[in-house]
């Protein structure tokens, strides 16, 4: 297929994912230093099923909180703004794309289940490598694959054929969409990014997930998330499409981490791998979550 005529029906698409005003409100006052948890709190309220999600996944075993949380400012005051803002926009974007965008026949709980568990670990990886990108990590984790719906959602015959290719030739789904559409997930993904208003750090993460040392900016958090999707499929949380072997320790993203960060702390991959149990726990509990009644 022509790239251009892909993007073209694609930015001329009248479906294309939305996010609601009230998560919208949530993300910009995550990101405003200035903002409180009473703030955060009233803005969620105003959403009655958002509400509910929130104080389900506040109150679930992850969390042992003491007590039950029955209201947002309390789990705010908990667990704290940006971690709220992180299962406010998870449950949201979830139950919101999966119900309204998710065609072809691919398992998208199990893409869920891998895009939580790339955004919990980004969020592991962040604090190892003592990110200060205000919670980014989680977000970029999060919508890593997000171009994967509008493929899946535009073009469902052809998304099918570029998941049959990936598994016959054992490629990436990313290797097997160019393929097929002339274009990977990864430049759809930075381009809806770009329309919900994301910062261009986190749609550079998105662009540049494949590749990390290609991104122009933020290539800090790209790496993050590179190496958080390859952790994950290292410990099959999910599935995103992908057929291929992976290998952390001797990813280009370790030396790119370096030289931005300075000098990384030693890893024990296999320990640390192991260590992310809870990490896949969380996903499934989110996912389950976000598509309860």
């Amino acid at each position: 297929m022509d790239p251009e005529a892909v993007l073209k029906k694609v930015r001329a698409s009248k479906e294309i994912p939305t996010l609601g005003p009230v998560v919208g409100e949530v993300l910009r006052l995550g990101a405003d230093p200035n903002a409180n948890f009473r703030s955060v709190s009233k803005v969620i309220a105003r959403d009655p099923a958002l509400t509910a999600r929130v104080l389900r996944v506040a109150n679930s075993p992850y969390y042992g909180l003491r007590g039950e949380v029955a209201t947002v400012e309390k789990a705010v005051g908990l667990l704290g703004l940006a971690e709220v803002r992180n299962i406010a926009l998870s449950v949201s974007v979830i139950s919101d794309l999966t119900i309204r965008f998710a065609k072809s026949g691919f398992n998208w709980d199990r893409f869920w289940e891998h895009s939580t568990g790339c955004a919990l670990i980004s969020q592991v990886l962040g604090r190892l490598v003592s990110l200060s990108i205000g919670g980014e990590e989680y977000v970029g984790g999060l919508l890593h694959d997000v171009g994967k719906i509008l493929l899946g959602h535009h073009f469902p015959e052809e998304f099918e054929q570029a998941l049959e290719l990936a598994a016959v030739h054992g490629l990436t789904m990313e290797a097997a969409e160019k393929r097929v559409f002339g274009l990977g997930h990864a430049k759809l993904g930075e381009w809806l990014a770009h329309r919900w208003g994301f910062p261009a750090s986190i749609q550079a993460a998105i662009a540049w997930h494949h590749e990390p040392g290609e991104a122009k900016e933020g290539q800090a958090l790209a790496a993050v998330v590179h190496l958080a999707d390859i952790l994950t499929k290292a410990k099959s949380i999910g599935f995103g499409g992908d057929f291929v072997a992976v290998c952390l320790a001797d990813d280009p993203a370790w030396g790119l981490l370096c030289r931005s960060r300075g000098r990384l702390p030693t890893l024990d991959v296999e320990r640390f791998t192991f260590q992310l149990d809870r990490e896949v726990d969380a996903a499934r509990e989110l996912l389950r979550t976000a598509r309860a009644k």
